[in-house]
């Protein structure tokens, strides 16, 4: 499987780090070393447990029905679909400085952190 390091997540200016959890998305990453997606900024992927090797042949299979069978899985754990509707809401709530994704537990724990070292100004 392919190594993430340094990757960017579809046009975000977001870096993905690794939390280290079990469950995640794999995303199919092409001979060419780019994301296979649908011209739309979809990235062809798949919910699943790392290693899971159904998962892995259903996502392969899928990637070679859409012409692109040379490339390769990429494991991001802790990291989930979203739809339209949620990724507005995500954008909107860090626009408005908070946090986008309240099931991002490093980002609560790290404002939690933040909020008991300088305090809420709020």
């Amino acid at each position: 499987m392919a190594d993430h390091d340094n990757d960017q997540i579809g046009k975000s200016k977001v870096t993905f780090i690794d939390k280290g959890y079990d469950w995640g998305i794999y995303v199919w990453k092409k001979a060419n070393g780019k994301w296979f997606t649908d011209g739309n900024g979809n990235i062809l992927n798949i919910p699943s447990m790392k290693g899971d090797i159904s998962k892995l042949a259903e996502l392969k299979a899928a990637a070679t029905h859409y012409g692109e069978p040379d490339g390769q899985p990429v494991f991001f754990s802790g990291l989930n679909r979203v739809s339209d509707e949620e990724y507005e809401e995500q954008v909107d709530r860090m626009k408005e400085g908070l946090i986008p994704n309240l099931n991002d537990l490093g980002a609560v724990h790290a404002a939690q952190q933040t909020l008991k070292t300088h305090g809420d100004e709020g």
